[in-house]
């Protein structure tokens, strides 16, 4: 997300949800500069506009990344077809 930041300045609510999600990130992990930098500026909770806009950008993420392991199994057993294939005709020339 940080090269959009940089394209462009982000809306307001992308802004909240941006620097919500740091603000849990440093909760997480424990990380008190970044806990106390973050408590400053971050947003202690969302709207129910941004939770539902950080929903619909998790559901868009998981079905990327769906689609890119699809693909990536698709490649991987078009390869391994190819090779089992060569493997016959080895066999069957000798």
């Amino acid at each position: 997300m940080m090269p959009r930041t940089y394209e462009a300045p982000m809306p307001t609510e992308w802004v909240n949800i941006y620097t919500w999600l740091g603000l849990q990130y440093a909760i997480q992990f424990k990380n008190s500069g970044q806990l106390n930098a973050m408590t400053e500026i971050a947003p202690s909770k969302l709207s129910e506009y941004e939770m539902g806009r950080l929903n619909s950008l998790r559901s868009w993420i998981y079905d990327k990344r769906r689609k890119a392991l699809k693909d990536r199994l698709k490649i991987a057993e078009k390869s391994e077809t190819k090779i089992l294939s060569e493997n016959q005709k080895i066999l069957f020339e000798e």
